[in-house]
């Protein structure tokens, strides 16, 4: 059995291996992988020197932010690069004539099918290799850890082979390698699109009206305390080690809105959200241990495409409650009379709070003494990746897979049924 999948996977190798059209491709993909990567790396450097005139520390900034793009740049070409090569393994056979040859041996439908997957995923493997120099410019530049770029790199193979397979379904049905290539391209392009354009449209007609319930303090306290913030920045215009008034937690208190809002129930469809390639792979990077118990605190420390990707599906998993807890979990403050004051506090796992003002230049955050917090009502919410969720979007693509590879082995077996119209058996 594993004898003649390989001898037919050598065999088609061979095959496309004729042309140097695939040569071509590769190398033009990794040329524009590697540039993109550069590009980035490049622009963000110059970023740093017109905003910060120096460049020690923009590396650690920026780094998250080259890696996730350059692994969704992967993905992304390696989605339009690899079904037009995938798409054309049975019917391409078919249209040459070449197909009866195989059929007419001691080769079963099983063997042959499976060698032209195997062929066609070492094909999507060189293409995903084609990443590798742009995946390492952003892995030396932003100090990322090899086994994350390595686990992104075998998801997103791993997907890969699930488009193959996609591909080799096709290409047994259809009558034309132009018609399987572009139902193969369609198939894609739900699984990447139409599935959020599905998810955005029912999660839009879960929606109702409720009161919100906060456990927060007033808006006459928080001007309370925004004024007490004030006279500190006043008296301290620069960061001289003391430390800003902490939040008056003890004033904190049960806030019912005065009108009700609209609640969208994403928390009902957010599964929808699970077999979209690009969410598997962001969903399965793997990130800093203090940020896997709190994805929200991360994505607002640095920019991570990736961690941001995985905290709108947690997001849209935890739903939209309409009682929660806003006692200086993370808060703002803005002056009605003079906008350009504004204040963001955020709460640090110590008990101490982050002040800092984001619209001043070269202000630095400065930190508030540990404070104990009173127990709430409420616990609060957070988005954690406790939880791997892309091994279950993982799971469907492979069922999905599995339903291609078996129509492929049916659609190739011999003796035929009833062909379709305009079908010919070689």
């Amino acid at each position: 059995m594993i004898d003649g999948l390989w001898l037919v996977a050598r065999w088609d190798l061979k095959q496309r291996l004729r042309s140097r059209k695939l040569l071509i491709a590769w190398l033009v993909l990794m040329v524009v992988l590697t540039g993109l990567a550069g590009l980035m790396v490049w622009n963000y450097r110059n970023q740093a020197r017109a905003t910060m005139n120096q460049i020690t520390s923009w590396t650690v900034q920026a780094g998250p932010a080259i890696f996730g793009f350059t692994v969704l740049l992967i993905l992304t070409f390696s989605l339009v690069v690899v079904p037009a090569f995938a798409a054309s393994a049975i019917v391409g056979e078919r249209e040459s004539s070449t197909l009866a040859t195989l059929q007419v041996t001691t080769l079963r439908s099983g063997q042959i099918a499976g060698g032209k997957l195997v062929a066609s995923c070492v094909l999507a493997a060189a293409f995903v290799a084609a990443g590798i120099p742009a995946l390492g410019i952003a892995v030396g530049v932003g100090h990322i850890s090899v086994w994350r770029a390595l686990i992104c790199l075998l998801v997103v193979f791993a997907e890969m082979m699930i488009v193959c397979a996609i591909a080799l379904g096709w290409s047994a049905v259809a009558a034309r390698a132009l018609v399987s290539t572009v139902l193969t391209y369609l198939t894609v392009f739900v699984l990447c699109l139409v599935n959020l354009l599905i998810f955005g449209f029912i999660g839009s007609l879960t929606s109702t009206q409720a009161v919100d319930n906060r456990w927060a303090v007033s808006s006459n306290q928080m001007q309370s305390y925004g004024q007490m913030l004030d006279n500190y920045y006043r008296q301290h215009p620069s960061s001289d080690g003391s430390q800003p008034p902490a939040p008056p937690l003890d004033q904190c208190t049960w806030q019912v809105s005065a009108y009700p809002r609209a609640h969208t129930h994403y928390d009902r469809v957010w599964w929808m959200l699970l077999v979209n390639p690009y969410v598997i792979v962001s969903d399965a990077a793997p990130l800093p241990a203090d940020a896997k118990g709190d994805l929200e605190r991360y994505n607002q420390a640095s920019f991570d495409p990736l961690a941001m990707i995985a905290a709108v599906v947690r997001g849209a998993r935890a739903g939209d409650p309409t009682t929660y807890n806003e006692c200086f979990v993370s808060t703002s403050y803005t002056d009605s009379d003079t906008i350009d004051v504004y204040y963001r506090i955020t709460a640090d796992p110590n008990g101490s709070f982050t002040i800092d003002r984001p619209n001043f230049a070269g202000d630095q955050p400065r930190t508030t003494a540990v404070t104990v917090r009173p127990p709430s009502p409420i616990a609060p919410s957070r988005l954690t990746m406790n939880t791997p969720l892309w091994l279950i979007g993982l799971g469907v693509h492979l069922l999905i897979a599995a339903g291609f590879f078996w129509l492929a082995v049916r659609r190739i077996a011999v003796p035929y049924g009833k062909l379709p119209k305009g079908q010919r058996v070689a």
